[in-house]
């Protein structure tokens, strides 16, 4: 074998077939090309000289030597690999996706981010919004962005007014999608359109438009269920922002897809077809108060079993916020606390017509204390990890009348401010505050009427509405549209 040293005599007397009294180790590759070896399997190699015309090389940096077997020629170096804008645009979202820190996650957003660059170079508005939302990334990491940052966003808007001119460019759920990448740039960069809408009317509008009944892969079927959660939670404070009870049917339908080959499916009471009547419940509580009082029943049992779920893994000491502990922890922690949020609202439209009902009270402090609690224990997630709790306090202040709780409360909503600064979270609790003021004295007129026994305390909840900030019911449409 070449390289493996021989002791049978030089190379000069082997190759004469002659016996040779040198010991001296040699190894086959200095036989071959008749050179002297110095032994112990160490070679040495001969170049031979080449005059390489001076006017050839002159300014050429892109040229690499090569060996030749015994002589040494220059070569050009290999073409690169072409490196387009799009290329560029995925690596820096694929870069940001690889972050498994639960703070920084962007997982946090949904599942189907993972499919998203694959679908990059088909759908301009697509990679418009992506390139906005990975410019935007490192804010979240530094605590200020950059004028590139808000730029991108700019144009990330402006790409999405031109695809919607396009009709079947806004049935596509690429266009959808976008939609949604917008949405978390603006809460990141804080560019509301008004204090108390985000971009959800605009998801609202693309979904009854889009053929939802073609959408077959998981990326569409997750989009979808993902993007429910918002638009519930914005059609509380916007009427706006309503779907028909079709395609709440379709998307329990996508969810049961989703969850077929799943253990741990979806409580009752997070049931699309349940949580699709919360913005009902606070727009005309009247109405709907047998569906209320069911609704807060579901609730309070449902939050009882997340809450000892909770308690199983929350004694737990992780080393690392990438490690899967933490990931159990927060997901169990984020149950109980939104179920406790949604006990929390019914319990206070169920206090409008029973405001002397002693049991709701007292289970209304113990749920909101719950949710203080949890808040300022997942303070350590932020600002992706606990992102939900903000939305878990304006209700629980908004629910509250005891001024020791609601300094509590305003003291850990004003923590969680701070990382989405100009994020309107405190408006939005007076908001729901005044609404359920006016439903209190509207109801309280309504009983006073026969009984002028209960006009003082129609006068007295006028007071209590008085000393609110009374905020519009309707806000302004979204910029999009």
């Amino acid at each position: 074998m070449p390289g493996v040293p021989s002791s049978r005599g030089c190379g000069a007397c082997r190759k004469a077939k002659k016996k040779c009294d040198q010991l001296k180790p040699v190894c086959s590759r200095c036989i071959r090309l008749n050179m002297t070896c110095v032994g112990s399997g160490q070679q040495r190699y001969k170049f031979m000289a080449h005059q390489l015309d001076r006017g050839q090389a002159q300014g050429r940096s892109d040229v690499l030597p090569k060996v030749s077997k015994n002589r040494v020629v220059f070569v050009d170096r290999p073409a690169q690999l072409s490196s387009t804008e799009t290329d560029q645009v995925a690596a820096r979202f694929v870069g940001a996706l690889q972050v498994t820190d639960i703070r920084y996650a962007l997982v946090y957003y949904g599942p189907f981010f993972r499919d998203i660059p694959r679908r990059l170079g088909k759908s301009a508005v697509l990679d418009s919004a992506v390139e906005a939302i990975s410019t935007a990334y490192p804010f979240l990491h530094t605590g200020s962005y950059s004028p590139t940052a808000l730029a991108r966003y700019g144009q990330s808007l402006r790409a999405l007014r031109e695809c919607l001119n396009d009709p079947a460019e806004a049935r596509n759920s690429n266009t959808l999608c976008a939609v949604y990448l917008i949405t978390i740039c603006q809460s990141w960069l804080g560019r509301c359109d008004d204090s108390l809408t985000g971009h959800s009317e605009a998801i609202s509008h693309l979904l009854r438009a889009a053929p939802l009944h073609e959408w077959n892969s998981r990326f569409e079927l997750e989009m979808v269920l993902i993007m429910c959660v918002p638009m519930i939670l914005e059609g509380i404070v916007n009427p706006r922002v309503k779907m028909d009870p079709a395609f709440w049917d379709l998307a329990a339908s996508f969810r049961d897809r989703i969850f077929k080959l799943q253990e741990n499916r979806p409580r009752p009471s997070t049931e699309f077809k349940h949580l699709a009547m919360f913005p009902n419940f606070v727009q005309d509580p009247d109405a709907n108060l047998a569906e209320i009082e069911n609704a807060y029943r579901r609730l309070r049992a449902d939050a009882q079993v997340m809450r000892q779920r909770l308690s199983q893994v929350e004694q737990l000491a992780p080393l690392s916020f990438s490690s899967p502990a933490v990931v159990a922890h927060s997901q169990a922690q984020a149950a109980y606390t939104m179920v406790s949020t949604l006990a929390v609202l019914t319990n206070s439209l169920l206090r409008i017509f029973d405001p002397c009902n002693v049991t709701l009270v007292s289970e209304c402090i113990f749920l909101c204390d719950e949710l203080a609690n949890q808040a300022e224990l997942a303070t350590c997630y932020r600002p992706l990890g606990s992102a939900y709790m903000p939305l878990c306090l304006t209700v629980a202040w908004a629910a509250l009348r005891d001024e020791p709780r609601l300094t509590r409360l305003e003291a850990i909503l004003s923590e969680y401010q701070s990382d989405f600064a100009q994020v309107p979270w405190m408006s939005r609790a007076q908001w729901l505050a005044s609404t359920f003021d006016s439903h209190r004295v509207r109801v309280a007129a309504e009983k006073a009427l026969p009984q002028s026994s209960g006009l003082h305390d129609t006068q007295a909840n006028m007071a209590l509405c008085r000393g609110r900030r009374q905020l519009p019911v309707n806000p302004e449409s979204c910029c999009i549209l």
